[in-house]
């Protein structure tokens, strides 16, 4: 009835966000939809740089994230920190967005501004299937963030041996230390993970 009625669609809140925004965020398929087809800016970002797709990808709308993917919602905009849809879609796990994000040509190694790949977050949070869709598409599996600590380091630190066994599969660097000189061995020691001091002193 509102659009209908010529409501301004792209009209923002004080803090930049826009209808569309609010309907992503919630997940409000069917009103994103109404949106779109009113011609609505599917791009316009909050205050802090937060796209439509972006917070899509962050609460794990799958149906939303497909709607804005097929209606050219640009895939590798990012907020102020320089997080991307997909670096968000990583560090919460949600597999079937970041398949999906993947697909469509996202930048897998499009870094936070601290450094952090999409592999390092989803490394540092334990979401396993993820880190396997990311290897398989190339991630740069040595890239360390601002700190030196590569995606192996990281996940030593948490001791997800799973991730660890993948990574070194995949001849991660075994040796790349942190530039305070801590190798992954130095950390996994120190933080007590027995299977991952195992798993690197046999390889």
């Amino acid at each position: 009835m509102l659009i209908n009625n010529k409501a301004d669609i792209n009209k923002c809140k004080d803090t930049g966000e826009s209808p569309p925004y609010i309907a992503c965020y919630n997940g409000h398929t069917e009103i994103v939809q109404m949106l779109i087809n009113k011609k609505a800016d599917i791009n316009k970002c909050r205050d802090t740089g937060e796209s439509p797709l972006y917070i899509a990808c962050c609460n794990g709308h799958t149906e939303v994230v497909k709607m804005l993917i097929n209606n050219k919602a640009d895939i590798n905009k990012c907020k102020d920190t320089g997080s991307s849809p997909l670096y968000i879609a990583c560090y919460n796990g949600h597999t079937e967005i970041v398949q999906m994000l993947i697909n469509n040509k996202a930048d897998i190694n499009k870094c936070r501004y601290t450094g952090e790949l999409p592999l390092c977050i989803a490394c540092c949070n334990g979401h396993t299937e993820v880190v396997k869709m990311l290897i398989n598409n190339k991630a740069d599996i040595d890239k360390c963030i601002d700190t030196g600590a590569s995606p192996l380091y990281i996940a030593c630190y948490n001791g997800h041996t799973e991730i660890v066994q993948m990574l070194i599969n995949n001849k991660a660097d075994i040796n790349k230390c942190r530039y305070t000189g801590e190798s992954p061995l130095y950390i996994a020691c120190y933080n007590g993970h027995t299977e991952v001091v195992q798993m690197l002193k046999n390889n």
